[in-house]
């Protein structure tokens, strides 16, 4: 029985972890748009315009994201790099044609962050605050993430007051839902049961 258990443990674990590496992801670092394919992340990548600031509207609706609110900065602020492109804007906002099960994106910014995912009717399906201790004086690294098992339709990343600029960078979209512990449990406990069944089985044939 022990022995069967153990096995049972080991098969959750080991579908846990290839959900986990399964989940489709999408990743933009804002440096490319996606190219005549569509694709981002293939050889036809067309690389980010060089302009100081720049609204991010329809530059990846050929993926399926597109920002009602949100722009886009070339600056040496975020990481150091005078190329680097990052959304640097009061309140990034963007709906989905295609839904996502998980978001998450690096912020570097002075306030505090919230990260908020929405279905489609609008209703809210998680939130996510990246609170900076340093408010307002000094500029802080650290990410926001959200996983949904209901699909996100549109997410927001706002600032406490509507005045105050984000610097987001590398957003990442999980395409693919991530089965929820509760499955797994539904899985350790059916193995559990088939194991008793066949140890209560080889006792009557002894």
């Amino acid at each position: 029985m022990k022995k069967m258990l153990k096995v049972a443990a080991t098969l959750c674990v080991a579908l846990a972890c290839s959900a986990s590496a399964g989940a489709a992801s999408i990743t933009i670092d804002f440096e490319h748009l996606p190219g005549a394919d569509g694709v981002l992340g293939t050889a036809d990548d067309v690389p980010t315009p060089n302009e100081f600031l720049q609204p991010l509207g329809e530059s990846y609706a050929a993926i399926g994201l597109h920002f009602s609110q949100g722009s886009l900065l070339q600056a040496a602020f975020y990481d150091g790099d005078a190329q680097n492109h990052f959304i640097s804007s009061t309140s990034p906002v963007a709906t989905l044609s295609v839904p996502v099960y998980g978001i998450s994106i690096e912020s570097f910014s002075f306030w505090n962050a919230t990260l908020t995912a929405y279905d489609s009717q609008g209703h809210v399906l998680a939130t996510n605050t990246l609170v900076n201790p340093l408010s307002g004086q000094e500029a802080m690294r650290g990410a926001l993430s959200i996983t949904s098992a209901a699909p996100i339709y549109r997410f927001s990343i706002l600032p406490p007051e509507q005045q105050q600029i984000l610097n987001l960078d590398r957003l990442v979209l999980n395409t693919s839902p991530v089965p929820e512990p509760g499955q797994f449990a539904m899985l350790l406990a059916g193995l559990a049961l088939t194991a008793g069944y066949a140890r209560r089985r080889s006792r009557s044939v002894r």
